[in-house]
């Protein structure tokens, strides 16, 4: 490069450096009472605690830790194994017992136990969460002196609706639509007593579900409520139920002309199966010679429970490796008994002459006696003959009239269902 353009660049570099310093003075002068006014100290002011908006900050009273109970562990081997003193266990459990029965805590329970925040070897009570809207509180008083009670929780109710269209089951269309397994389950065992959900839900069936969810205060889910009202749309039909309480304080479900939901002997007596073998003249699965089956036959998982279908007294409670297997008889009202076969195990506390109610779970399903797989053998007999448990229609029970007709009216229109 020349010298003569550096030079020319050098020119133009000094007249840019020239005028942008001009503006910058001209720019101070013009604002020189706020910058040095801006500058100024100010005097000091005094601030009290409670002119200020900031909330104090507040040290804790307790540490908390929180654990849960494991199979074969009590409350008091649960602080034992917490380095709690055998002196500070046994005077809280006598607390506990006073408001609850330590036999009762179930494996899983949540229990919080609390500590002095400043020393916190001191041991000073505990929480047990006894269901989603109860707990025990157990506090310290004294050097070895507790208390006890049982405190209630309160809940925020929100009203849910959740609706879809059936591709392949129930369960599934509903978990893809946001509705908690809890409510589908509770959906299906309602709806049990009119629907064979092996043969009428098909691909296309629509439902509504209006169902509540309970929060805490903080807006947590905490667990699922009631199913309010829902709906199954059919090709051919539609089958609603709502929730409604009568002036007696009992709580049911009814269709919409007020007509008890529940009948006297549910459909399906288990949740998740299909129907394997059907009621009628069939090849014997073992035997491979044509024989009437007396029965249906549910395929569904080892191990899922098994709901006595109407309300009635055992007859018989059977365990044996032939036949039926393990299994139970109940014989129920109008002359109607049933049976419950192949059982890999009677629920607990299931003896001749128990009564039992709808929906109880009786037992669970195995593959004992003449059995090829897990399944459950189900069979109805009406005054001693047998009958196909998917073809008797009971007339429903409870019909609401009067003033419980009246109010059931007003909750209809409040759950109002789209479904038509």
């Amino acid at each position: 490069m020349s010298n003569v353009s550096l030079k020319a660049n050098s020119k133009r570099i000094l007249i840019y450096a020239g005028i942008l310093s001009a503006v910058v003075i001209i720019n101070i002068y013009s604002n020189r009472k706020y910058i040095i006014n801006s500058v100024k100290m100010s005097k000091p002011v005094e601030i009290s605690l409670g002119d200020s908006k900031v909330e104090p900050l507040i040290e804790p009273s307790t540490y908390n830790k929180q654990v849960k109970v494991l199979s074969g562990y009590s409350i008091d081997s649960l602080l034992l194994k917490e380095d709690i003193s055998q002196a500070q266990v046994y005077a809280s459990s006598i607390a506990l017992r006073r408001v609850f029965d330590p036999r009762d805590l179930k494996a899983g329970s949540k229990v919080t136990i609390s500590y002095d925040w400043k020393d916190k070897s001191k041991f000073v009570g505990y929480e047990i969460e006894l269901d989603y809207d109860k707990s025990a509180i157990v506090k310290r008083t004294g050097d070895e002196e507790f208390v006890a009670e049982i405190q209630k929780k309160d809940f925020i109710t929100k009203r849910q609706i959740g609706k879809g269209e059936i591709k392949s089951t129930l369960y599934e269309a509903a978990i893809e639509s946001g509705i908690s397994p809890n409510i589908i389950m509770n959906l299906i065992q309602l709806y049990s007593f009119d629907v064979d959900f092996q043969r009428d839900i098909k691909t296309g069936t629509e439902f509504e579900i209006i169902y509540e969810n309970y929060y805490n205060k903080r807006g947590d889910f905490v667990r699922p409520g009631n199913i309010l009202a829902a709906a199954l749309k059919f090709e051919d039909r539609i089958v609603p139920i709502f929730r409604f309480q009568t002036e007696d304080g009992k709580v049911d479900y009814y269709n919409n002309q007020g007509k008890s939901a529940r009948k006297a002997l549910l459909k399906t007596p288990v949740n998740g199966a299909y129907i394997s073998s059907g009621f009628g003249m069939r090849i014997h699965p073992i035997e491979a010679y044509t024989a009437f089956h007396r029965g249906i036959d549910f395929a569904v998982k080892k191990g899922t429970p098994i709901y006595a279908s109407g309300d009635g007294v055992i007859s018989a409670a059977i365990i044996s490796n032939t036949g039926y297997g393990i299994h139970i008889k109940i014989r129920h009202p109008n002359g109607y008994e049933t049976l419950y076969g192949h059982m890999v195990a009677h629920a607990r506390d299931m003896y001749v002459g128990k009564r039992v109610t709808q929906g109880q779970v009786i037992g669970y399903v195995g593959s004992t006696g003449n059995s090829t797989g897990p399944h459950l053998h189900y069979e109805t007999r009406y005054n001693g003959q047998f009958v196909n448990p998917s073809s008797i229609n009971i007339p429903p029970g409870r019909v609401l009239e009067g003033s419980d007709l009246d109010n059931f009216k007003i909750e209809v229109e409040k759950n109002r269902l789209t479904l038509k």
